[in-house]
């Protein structure tokens, strides 16, 4: 609890860092407990909502950095939470989030205690830092439902006396009833039935920190602590690297890459990643009380065995020194998303230096990028996103990483990236590969059928749980129950005279039904080459290139 007072009714009540603790887990474990439901919110009757599963892996990877007890610098709580959740960050939705965290945090960063009206300036902020991040903000979305709770929080907070209860509740009334409003801002959202799905996670977010501010749990949340335990556990299982943040990353430049493996009883995981961050960056402290494998990028190795060897034995000690190791090994590279093996293959086949694993119904985060370019090791990268909710991500670990190594042709589909791809050339600068990559991308028009999960209504289309979805684009424009019509429908929908026709096939399809859709696609479209290959992306049968 706050050493000013012991309740948040009362006026004179300050948050410390341990209290944010408590309330950013409460609010991360309110989003988690919902995530399915708001998944379901998405517009497109598509199997790949994803909105609800991004934001509660952003929020895991915040909840994931915070330091263990002891803590009691509110500022420094936020700052390592918000470098968590902008390197955790998955997804649209997610990358908007982790914005709303991070300019909180910076509102608040040197502060020991927080009052209600530094909590408001911090929501204020957050829009602020969130409404930047996106290239074309649109209203009825994530980015309304926090601006309107940040402009009643920072009216109210006007008022000297009001205690953080009133603020939490009066913030979360303000973001519900700016949800509610949503599909009115958003015809896309009326039509669909449905509100705001990120901006529905950001509702569950306020309502998580406002029952933990107030020490209440709901039976049908359960018990935090198994949350708990499954943050810590993921966080251990990716082997993600503990990074500061993205001008720390730049100005560091450790020379030594240091490893140990350390033995003992009762040992303290939180105390020793904290007193190797104090000399360093990229640390890496996993196991359990008796043995710990504990990494760290620093410049003073001797240091790093001295703190690890105070509390246990040092086994297997390896220190390296990375500036030998990380001379670019090209001039120009380029790294694409891709959501199945044959999909990565593909790209590999074209160049790629690296691979990301995801794409529509796996999106990877900041963190992911990062560590992709990082494997590539030229001196200039070029990233293939490949997806349009893939792209902020992408665009956050640009940030990181330094826009003047690191650079993106937006590619928002599949067949065009790898378009993109085959213009690459590694003799060329990274300017004139950018140009050509873009150019390439811009050529090409993808189609995507899959199966719609619910009935709805979109741009007039009407479909039906379990019919076929014709994507053009990732418009959807057409659907029916016999898969080829619904093709057919799809390539036509724009009237061009088509030369090439790529059909990349998903995973689990017949023989039979591929053939079929060949054979109709050869008779419809006469004039053009059609070409086949298995590129296995799940949920979507066919993707098809048009050039």
């Amino acid at each position: 609890m706050s050493m000013a007072s012991k309740s948040p009714k009362d006026k004179n009540y300050k948050l410390s860092g341990e209290d944010l603790v408590r309330l950013l887990q409460g609010g991360a474990y309110s989003v988690e407990q919902k995530k399915a439901q708001i998944d379901q919110l998405n517009v497109f009757p598509v199997p790949d909502g994803d909105t609800g599963t991004n934001m509660a892996l952003t929020l895991k990877s915040a909840v994931a950095s915070l330091p263990g007890e002891g803590e009691k610098k509110a500022g420094k709580i936020a700052t390592v939470a918000a470098k968590g959740a902008l390197l955790g960050a998955r997804g649209n939705s997610g990358v908007i989030f982790s914005q709303l965290i991070w300019g909180w945090a910076k509102a608040i960063e040197k502060n020991t205690l927080v009052t209600p009206q530094d909590w408001a300036q911090g929501m204020v902020k957050g829009v602020e830092l969130a409404y930047s991040a996106v290239m074309k903000p649109v209203e009825g979305t994530i980015l309304t439902v926090a601006k309107e709770a940040a402009q009643e929080a920072k009216k109210r907070a006007k008022r000297k006396d009001i205690s953080f209860e009133e603020l939490f509740l009066i913030a979360t009334e303000a973001g519900q009833e700016a949800l509610s409003r949503t599909p009115e801002l958003l015809p896309v959202l009326k039509e669909a039935g449905v509100v705001d799905a990120g901006g529905q996670g950001y509702v569950l977010f306020l309502q998580g920190i406002y029952k933990a501010l107030l020490g209440e749990t709901t039976e049908e949340e359960g018990d935090l602590q198994p949350f708990l335990q499954s943050v810590e556990a993921d966080w251990q299982k990716r082997n993600a690297f503990h990074l500061t943040g993205a001008k720390e990353r730049e100005a560091t430049h450790f020379t030594y890459c240091t490893e140990f493996i350390l033995r003992g009883t009762a040992l303290p995981l939180q105390a020793l990643r904290h007193r190797l961050e104090d000399i360093g960056d990229s640390v890496l402290v996993v196991g359990d009380s008796n043995v710990l494998k504990c990494h760290v990028h620093t410049d003073r190795p001797g240091l790093a065995l001295e703190k690890g060897g105070f509390y246990g034995t040092l086994h297997d000690i390896t220190i390296s020194n990375m500036k030998d190791q990380l001379r670019p090994k090209s001039e120009v590279a380029f790294i694409a998303s891709a959501p199945s093996e044959g999909w990565a293959q593909l790209f590999r086949e074209q160049g790629a230096s690296a691979i990301v694993m995801g794409g529509s119904t796996s999106n990877p985060s900041a963190q992911d990028w990062v560590e992709a370019i990082e494997k590539a090791n030229a001196a200039y990268t070029i990233l293939l996103p490949n997806h349009p909710n893939l792209t902020m991500a992408a665009g956050q670990a640009i940030k990181m990483i330094g826009e003047d190594r690191v650079m993106m042709v937006p590619t928002k589909h599949l067949a065009g990236g790898l378009v993109a791809a085959l213009a690459y050339d590694s003799n060329k600068s990274v300017k004139d590969n950018v140009q050509v990559m873009t150019e390439g991308y811009h050529q090409v028009e993808c189609a995507e059928i899959t199966k719609a999960v619910r009935d709805a209504t979109i741009n007039g289309i009407t479909a039906k749980e379990g019919q076929f979805l014709g994507l053009l684009n990732h418009q959807l424009v057409a659907s029916g129950t016999v898969i080829e019509e619904v093709i057919v429908q799809t390539i036509e929908r724009n009237d061009e005279d088509w030369e090439l026709i790529t059909v990349y096939t998903g995973a689990g399809l017949e023989r039979e039904e591929i053939d079929r859709v060949i054979k109709t696609l050869q008779e419809r479209f006469a004039e053009a080459d059609i070409e086949e290959i298995t590129a296995g992306q799940p949920l979507y049968p066919y993707l098809i290139g048009l050039e």
